[in-house]
């Protein structure tokens, strides 16, 4: 149930904020339809002779009285910070005070009583613990016991004691199996509910596989290309600039050959680790491919994409390389490129690439713009 009114500020008004006082709200106002068919019911039964007034009219109070009680417990807020904000157990002992109520002053409902006791039981099984079944389940029994003895003694409807003591020890024997039943279909629930889980759980590993390089944990080349695709047509959408900076690290075949690979995939992760705490909000990072990296600065010019390689080169000087190997040092050298609108990201990338090259041709260890 997404929205109960097509305007907005009546919805919030009626079901509260968003959460679970929201929740609560529109667990209880699923039961309203009921409560007025009910009502409807009993006036319905007064006016074709069956039922007195008075009952009808108490059955009437009682669920009105409950129902607003409930609403503004839960749209006022006062159950949110209860671990089970819907109070559903409330609300079922509530409904079976409903059919003790019935079951004592209305004598045609008795038939029916215990049966749709066992029904509000079953609805709820999965909100209430095991406790709370067992106290519902042999409370209700007591309830109708309680309501068939004090309706006999104030004479509140005819009562056949000899009838209404069978019928409920017959209804008495369904109780444990009752029980059963809602253990069962709780057990079930909360297998699914682990089972989902698990499998949501699956997926986003999955997907973190899919758009993630197992080493750095940095995007991978494909992921960046989508980006690169969707940043590419918001800037035709909105105008809004965006570069890309190719970083490349300078004679990483040198530190794997004279430290060890090893060595070398630690210098992979430290330095996506150092460049992504380096990054201000809207800079993307993706592992290019071996030691290239990409960098995707969005609403950025060449000059403050140039500004933020100087501060990444700045922390890794400062860092502590020598504590893998002695005398390690890592540097790199950077592209960068503003893309145009019009403009293929091919052409862009291969800019980059360009002042990738005339970085490193130039003695490495700096960035050039294109």
């Amino acid at each position: 149930m997404t929205s109960v009114f097509p305007y907005p500020a009546l919805t919030r008004l009626v079901l509260g904020p968003p959460g679970a006082v929201r929740h609560g709200v529109k667990r209880l106002l699923i039961a309203l339809p009921a409560y007025l068919f009910g009502i409807a019911i009993l006036f319905a039964a007064v006016d074709m002779g069956r039922i007195q007034v008075g009952p009808a009219l108490v059955m009437a109070a009682y669920a009105v009285v409950g129902w607003s009680g409930f609403y503004l417990l839960l749209r006022g807020g006062f159950t949110a910070q209860r671990q089970e904000v819907t109070l559903a157990f409330p609300q079922v002992l509530f409904t079976l005070g409903a059919f003790g109520l019935c079951y004592a002053l209305i004598e045609p409902s008795r038939g029916l009583a215990l049966q749709w006791m066992s029904l509000i039981v079953v609805y709820d099984m999965r909100r209430l613990s095991a406790r709370q079944v067992q106290v519902a389940t042999f409370g209700s029994m007591g309830l109708l016991i309680a309501a068939l003895l004090i309706s006999r003694h104030f004479n509140l409807a005819p009562v056949d004691l000899e009838t209404e003591a069978i019928n409920l020890a017959a209804a008495a024997m369904t109780m444990p199996a009752l029980i059963i039943i809602t253990s069962i279909g709780r057990r079930l629930h909360h297998l699914r509910q682990a089972q989902r889980a698990a499998l949501h759980e699956a997926l986003a590993q999955l997907n973190a596989l899919a758009i993630r390089d197992g080493l750095t944990q940095l995007f991978n080349r494909r992921h960046m290309l989508a980006l690169l695709e969707e940043e590419d047509r918001r800037q035709k959408r909105t105008g809004q600039p965006f570069c890309i900076a190719l970083l490349d690290l300078d004679f990483f075949k040198c530190i794997n050959d004279e430290h060890g690979h090893p060595v070398g995939d630690t210098v992979l992760r430290e330095f996506s680790m150092l460049a992504q705490a380096t990054w201000e909000d809207g800079a993307v990072m993706a592992r290019w491919g071996g030691e290239e990296f990409l960098v995707l600065f969005c609403d950025a010019t060449p000059t403050l994409a140039l500004q933020a390689l100087d501060r990444l080169r700045d922390a890794l000087a400062k860092h502590a390389w020598s504590a893998h190997a002695q005398g390690l040092a890592v540097t790199f050298s950077a592209g960068v490129c503003e893309h145009t609108a019009g403009t293929d990201l091919t052409q862009t990338l291969e800019r980059a690439d360009a002042a990738l090259y005339r970085a490193k041709a130039q003695g490495r260890n700096r960035a050039i713009a294109s």
